[in-house]
């Protein structure tokens, strides 16, 4: 069997990053929709929402400044794959959800 070269020259890790990029700009449109119409003299209502936007910029800027270090890994083939970030995106979404449920049930 022969060996190919690779002939990605870092698509899949551009769009690997745009996605994150969308996903957080969506949970963050999501989190301005809540402050929206969260009921103004709750201030407890307010913690979900601003744990999430922390986290979601948090990813966001990690992300951005991680690219450059990821595509060095990938063109030597020894990248991982974004775990933590995905994991996080996934806990803000079920924190944003658990604070719409609880702003409803109160």
């Amino acid at each position: 069997m022969v060996a190919t070269q690779s002939t990605d020259a870092g698509l899949q890790l551009e769009r690997t990053s745009l996605s994150f990029a969308r996903t957080s700009v969506s949970i963050l449109g999501l989190v301005v929709a809540c402050l929206r119409w969260l009921p103004p003299s709750n201030s407890i209502a307010l913690v979900g929402p601003v744990i999430v936007g922390a986290l979601v910029s948090g990813v966001t800027v990690h992300e951005h400044r991680s690219r450059s270090r990821r595509m060095t890994r990938c063109a030597t083939e020894s990248a991982t794959p974004a775990l933590g970030a995905g994991a996080v995106l996934a806990v803000s979404i079920v924190v944003l959800s658990l604070s719409g449920l609880w702003v409803l049930a109160h």
